[in-house]
């Protein structure tokens, strides 16, 4: 039976989630020649590079509350172990069908995996959410799921303009 994460873990592990998704956007955003989706991949970066911040302020925050009480043990961690992270926030974003793009996918592949990528760390955010027990710390990631689903909703629209750039006149 697999250990059920702490608050701390999943914080880890949220902060591991947006900075392989800035790594995500940076470097499909370099496969864009169009300067408008381009610079929406760049956008999404930067907004998982602000969501990356809150979790490592949170995760500093509980971290010091845990020093103050000394009642915290890192060693009995799951993320003791950077390759479980690693391996905790990849399986927490990636597609059934697709892990990762190689560069040899069509624009319309790599913003459905974009947006696979987003709705999975929806569903991670929203599985752990309630194991966080401060309320602050429980609106903060509620804040970031809506965030990430509009992160969806951009993606779907930079889609439906790559498919049809005429869409975008009668926007």
């Amino acid at each position: 039976m697999p250990k059920k994460l702490n608050t701390i873990e999943i914080l880890m592990v949220a902060e591991t989630i947006e900075r392989d998704s800035i790594d995500f956007y940076r470097k499909a955003a370099r496969l864009f020649k169009d300067e408008a989706p381009r610079t929406t991949l760049l956008l999404l970066a930067d907004w998982e590079r602000k969501h990356e911040g809150i979790f490592a302020a949170m995760k500093k925050e509980l971290m010091q509350d845990f020093g103050e009480s000394m009642a915290f043990d890192v060693s009995s961690f799951v993320s003791s172990s950077p390759l479980i992270l690693k391996c905790m926030a990849w399986s927490a974003t990636q597609s059934k069908s697709k892990q990762e793009f190689n560069g040899t996918e069509s624009k319309e592949e790599i913003l459905e995996l974009a947006m696979s990528r987003e709705r999975n760390a929806i569903g991670f955010y929203y599985n752990h959410v309630g194991m966080v027990r401060d309320l602050s710390g429980k609106d903060k990631i509620n804040e970031i799921i809506e965030e990430e689903k509009r992160h969806v909703g951009i993606l779907k629209r930079t889609l439906e303009q790559l498919r049809d750039p005429q869409s975008a006149c009668r926007s």
